[in-house]
């Protein structure tokens, strides 16, 4: 796997095909949170994706950016989302990609091209956070120019899943 396109969205994909990554993505963070020795609820990936399509609108334009990444076949093997917190905040959501496209410069390619919509978008500020488990993306950001923090940032998951702010890792970026 060589060709990795980015694909910008300006509305939402096809609901199986958005689905089909966001349960490989689910499936990961709950596999993680497992070893972490959280007792996870079965049904917690379903849950995730109900949450997501009840506010899915919040990552697409205007507020919001919702990046794929394709393989040269048009299957979607990575994705990224942004979605705004205030009038200079962004907040990046949901990286990941494929085992079979990792290595391929697709994560990179995915906050890249976040980063740029959130300039395109008029943001001064990124945050993102991630469980210390996604080692992966605890050693993206920095390369990217993201600068880990300690205090605590008041991100989507800081708020809605209080029982992991101890194992929550916060980055931020200044895109003026």
């Amino acid at each position: 796997m060589k060709n990795i396109e980015i694909e910008f969205c300006d509305s939402l994909p096809p609901r199986g095909q958005l689905n089909g990554i966001l349960t490989q993505y689910y499936d990961l963070i709950v596999q993680r949170m497992r070893g972490m020795g959280f007792d996870i609820d079965p049904a917690a990936p379903q849950s995730a994706l109900a949450e997501f399509w009840a506010n899915a609108t919040d990552y697409l334009p205007p507020k919001g950016c919702l990046v794929l990444a394709r393989d040269e076949t048009g299957q979607i093997v990575g994705c990224g989302m942004l979605k705004c917190l205030d009038a200079e905040t962004g907040e990046l959501k949901r990286l990941f990609v494929t085992e079979e496209a990792r290595g391929t410069g697709a994560g990179r390619k995915l906050v890249e091209a976040r980063v740029e919509a959130a300039r395109q978008m008029g943001l001064k500020r990124l945050v993102v956070d991630t469980l210390t488990p996604n080692v992966e993306m605890r050693s993206l950001y920095p390369k990217l120019g993201f600068t880990e923090v300690d205090d605590p940032i008041e991100t989507t998951t800081y708020h809605d899943q209080p029982m992991l702010r101890p194992h929550m890792h916060f980055f931020v970026k200044d895109i003026s």
